[in-house]
C-alpha cells in the first residue's frame, strides 16, 4: 500500500524554502554516501549503546538505508513541511527541524542505552512536523494518492484524520513488532519523534510563537474557532462568563407591539429606552416602525452600531445585518463594522462574494493585530468558497 500526501489547501504565507533546503540536503547526502551506505550508517547513524554522542544526534538524521526510503521521507517531508513552514518561515522552521532531530536522538540514546542497535533517517523528525500540522492546521486538507494493489485513488482527508490514522498504523505495527518480541522498532521511534514534535507544537502556541488564525487544535476543540461566537464578537465572550456565574433561568420574552397597530405609537424615545435597557429585538422592532412612518428617521451612528452588535451577540443576524448594512451606509469610514458584518455574510450566511466586497473596503492597517487576523481569515474563508462555486442570489451588499 502507498498512501501520500500530494498537496494542501491550508493557507502558505512563507515560502518553503527551508524544506526545499532540507529535501535538497538529504538527497545530496544520499549520493554522497550511496557507494558504501554500511559504513555511512557505522560512521554517521546513531548508535544507542556508545553514551550520548551529540554529533551522531544531527548526522543520523540525513543517513537513509536505500533509494525508496529516501524518496518516501522526502515525499512526507514536503507534505508536512510546508504547513508548518508556511506558518513560521524558514528562519524558526530549519532550527525546529533540526531541534526536533537531536532531542529525539538525545531521548533514544537516554531511553534504549541498553542497546547496541543503530538508528538513522528523518522519519522520527517527519512524524514531528506531521503532529505539529495536526495540532497548527487540523481542519485544513490533504489530497492524497491511495494505492493499494492494483487500484489507486486520489481524494482529500483532514489534516488531523491523515495523521492520525498514520498515528495509529505505528501504534498497531510497534504492537505487533512487540508481540514477535522486539523491543525496540522503527515504529517506536517514529512515535517518540510525534511525541517530540507534539511538545514543540503546544510550546509554540503557548508562547504565541505561531499565528494559527485561531484554527490550531487547542481553538478547534474548545469552539474558539473564527466562526465560532466568542471570535466574531466580544460581547459573545462576555455573555458566556455571565452563563456561567449565574444559575439557567427561564427568560420570559418581553411583550413586542404589532408594528401594525402600533404605528402612531412608534417614537425614537421609546427606541433610545429600548436601547439603553439592552431590549435589542424590542428597540430593533420599534426602529422598524418609527422607518414605516417616517423613511428619513435614523439613529444616532453609536446607536445603530450598538443595535447592529447586540443583535448579533443575541444571533439574530438577519436583523443584525439591516442595521449593519445601515450603519456600514452611513459611516463607510468605521471599517471595523465592514468586517463585523462581513463574517456574517461568510460565516453564517454563506455569501462569499458580498463578504468579499466588504473585506476589500476595510482599511486593514487601522485594525488591531487580532483584527487583522479575523480579516486575513474571513478573506481566505471567502475566496475558497467562492473557488468552490458557491453561487449567491442575493446581489447586495
Amino acid at each position: 500500500m502507498i498512501f501520500i500526501p500530494i498537496s494542501t489547501d491550508a493557507p502558505i504565507y512563507h515560502f518553503p524554502f527551508g524544506t526545499v533546503a532540507l529535501i535538497v540536503t538529504n538527497v545530496v547526502v544520499f549520493f554522497a554516501t550511496g557507494t558504501d551506505l554500511s559504513e555511512a550508517i557505522d560512521a554517521y547513524g546513531l548508535h544507542h549503546g556508545s553514551g550520548f554522542t551529540p554529533i551522531q544526534w544531527v548526522t543520523s538524521n540525513f543517513i537513509h538505508g536505500g533509494f525508496f526510503h529516501l524518496v518516501g521521507n522526502m515525499i512526507f517531508l514536503w507534505g508536512f513541511g510546508i504547513i508548518v513552514e508556511g506558518k513560521i518561515g524558514w528562519l524558526q522552521f530549519v532550527p525546529m527541524y533540526l531541534g526536533i532531530g537531536i532531542l529525539e536522538c538525545l531521548l533514544e540514546q537516554a531511553i534504549f542505552g541498553y542497546s547496541d542497535e543503530v538508528s538513522f533517517g528523518a522519519s522520527a523528525i517527519i512524524f514531528g512536523l506531521m503532529v505539529i500540522s495536526l495540532i497548527w492546521a487540523p481542519q485544513n486538507e490533504f489530497t492524497v494518492f491511495l494505492w493499494l494493489f492494483i487500484r489507486f485513488w486520489i481524494f482529500d482527508i483532514s489534516v488531523v484524520a491523515f495523521a492520525l490514522l498514520n498515528l495509529l498504523i505505528s501504534f498497531a505495527m510497534m504492537f505487533l513488532m512487540h508481540l514477535l518480541g522486539s523491543q525496540m522498532n522503527s515504529e517506536l521511534l517514529h512515535l517518540l519523534g510525534a511525541g517530540v514534535g507534539g511538545a514543540f507544537g503546544i510550546a509554540y502556541l503557548k508562547l504565541k510563537l505561531v499565528d494559527c488564525e485561531g484554527w490550531d487544535i487547542i481553538s478547534v476543540m474548545t469552539g474558539n474557532t473564527p466562526n465560532s461566537e466568542a471570535y466574531l464578537s466580544l460581547g459573545y465572550q462576555e455573555a458566556r462568563r455571565r452563563r456561567r456565574n449565574t444559575t439557567k433561568a427561564k427568560r420570559v420574552r418581553p411583550f413586542i407591539p404589532d408594528p401594525k397597530s402600533q404605528l402612531g405609537k412608534a417614537s425614537p424615545e421609546r427606541f433610545d429606552q429600548y436601547l439603553d435597557a439592552n431590549k435589542l429585538t424590542a428597540a430593533f422592532a420599534e426602529f422598524e416602525r418609527i422607518r414605516h412612518r417616517n423613511q428619513e428617521w435614523s439613529p444616532q451612528p453609536e446607536q445603530l452600531l450598538k443595535l447592529a452588535r447586540g443583535l448579533r451577540t443575541a444571533s439574530e443576524m438577519e436583523k443584525s445585518v439591516k442595521a449593519y448594512r445601515e450603519f456600514v451606509e452611513a459611516q463607510p469610514q468605521f471599517t471595523l463594522a465592514s468586517l463585523e458584518l462581513a463574517e456574517i455574510f461568510v460565516y453564517v450566511q454563506e455569501r462569499p462574494s458580498a463578504a468579499m466586497r466588504l473585506l476589500n473596503r476595510c482599511e486593514v492597517e487601522t485594525f488591531s493585530e487580532k483584527q487583522q487576523q479575523r480579516h486575513q481569515q474571513a478573506t481566505y474563508h471567502s475566496q475558497r468558497m467562492i473557488d468552490d462555486g458557491i453561487i449567491e442570489i442575493d446581489l447586495q451588499l
